[in-house]
């Protein structure tokens, strides 16, 4: 399976190299690619002069997690030298320059030749992947050097049909070690691999988390003499969230319910087109932007800025984690943090925490507009059990990255 699948990458180079000529996104992913190459072979290194760790995060969510691995790192061996590449380009250059690692780059594609003059410069002694992430060339690669590869905080969905299973097996055993998130992920990988090595320790997005929210200065509140109560907060919505939950701002029993609206993009014809949406349920909304926020007395605020979701959790009742009405589930831990009652899509198979949280009752998964209005009416008894139970979830995570740093130095 592995040598049908390097064939295949080899093959495939011609037509990325033209599909770059003609589309301006694929252009852009290799320029990009391209201008690391050149920066990491102009970076000033000394070859094994001293130890290298290499962590790897495919988008946002993993970069999370390599960012509490990569904190203990710096606090207990501040010496040794951190890679961090990611994938996605969902991830912001902004993120990617902040990270607390010494050379960050986006990862080249998987082809057999990609990774040698990274691995020949800086010869790493640890290849770290997180969650689900796999690049066969690259554990190939690694594996040839005798790299220790570790996925840490690892996570799998069961592949269906044959030839999927065939290659998650080639693909994941060629890790040295699997760190799982949670003991259902390791039954499942076990089920999978049967006797390589593999334990749970946890998630550390989990301290990435809470680091993020018990480190921050800022303190958020509720505007002065607000007027409405509860507030129900939607995050990182998406056009199928928007379609499902807008139209409650005309129930009669949500009258006294504020809409606090986070769109997963904040461009400007996004908002635009939001807020168009909204004014067709009500003229009763204000954009953050154009109102000093302590003085809105508005049913609906649309966020139309970043940086401030995470935070304003904590001023909410109720909170509605977007994309699994139509692809997969955003981060449900920060919220969960705060013991809000969650709502989401049905799509949340690739998320543990959020399985997790739907079984002990703190998270429902919702279909349909009778569904949010059952559940944002919940006794406030439910609701303080619920509040315990999400808040105890999170802090059951805390100490992951460290757990892992200790196993990948054994």
């Amino acid at each position: 399976m592995l040598i049908t699948y390097r064939i295949l990458t080899i093959l495939l180079w011609p037509w990325i190299f033209i599909f770059s000529l003609l589309i301006p996104g694929a252009k852009n992913f290799l320029k990009t690619r391209k201008e690391d190459k050149r920066r990491i072979l102009s970076y000033p290194f000394a070859p094994k002069a001293q130890k290298v760790i290499w962590l790897h995060a495919a988008s946002v969510g993993e970069l999370d997690q390599c960012k509490a691995l990569a904190l203990v790192y710096k606090k207990k061996e501040p010496e040794t030298f951190l890679l961090q590449s990611v994938f996605s380009d969902s991830v912001r250059d902004s993120s990617l320059e902040a990270f607390p690692a010494d050379l960050k780059f986006r990862l080249p594609l998987d082809f057999p030749w990609s990774y040698d003059f990274i691995l020949d410069k800086f010869s790493p002694q640890v290849l770290v992947c997180m969650a689900w992430d796999r690049w066969p060339n690259l554990l190939l690669a690694a594996k040839r050097r005798r790299i220790q590869t570790i996925l840490a905080s690892a996570v799998i969905t069961p592949p269906k049909g044959f030839l999927k299973r065939k290659f998650y097996k080639a693909a994941f055993s060629l890790f040295d070690k699997i760190l799982t998130s949670h003991s259902s992920g390791e039954e499942k990988f076990k089920e999978l691999l049967g006797k390589n090595f593999i334990k749970t320790l946890g998630d550390s997005r989990f301290d990435s988390v809470i680091q993020k929210i018990e480190t921050s200065q800022r303190e958020f509140k509720r505007p002065k003499n607000y007027p409405f109560s509860p507030v129900f907060l939607l995050a990182s919505t998406y056009e199928p969230c928007e379609k499902l939950l807008l139209p409650l701002l005309k129930e009669p029993s949500l009258k006294n319910t504020a809409f606090w609206i986070f769109p997963h993009k904040t461009d400007p014809a996004r908002i635009t087109q939001l807020e168009s949406k909204i004014r067709s349920f009500t003229d009763d909304y204000t954009l953050y932007s154009h109102a000093e926020f302590d003085s809105i007395s508005s049913r609906v605020i649309l966020f139309d800025v970043l940086g401030i979701l995470a935070h304003a959790y904590r001023a909410a009742d109720f909170a509605y984690v977007g994309g699994a009405l139509h692809n997969r589930v955003h981060n449900v831990l920060e919220p969960a943090y705060f013991g809000l009652p969650l709502l989401s899509g049905p799509r949340i198979t690739h998320a543990p925490e959020a399985i997790e949280l739907n079984h002990r009752g703190g998270l429902f998964i919702i279909r349909t507009k009778e569904e949010v209005l059952e559940i944002l009416q919940l006794s406030s008894e439910r609701r303080e059990a619920i509040r315990f139970s999400n808040r105890q979830f999170v802090e059951t995570g805390r100490g992951a990255a460290e757990r892992i740093y200790e196993e990948i130095r054994r």
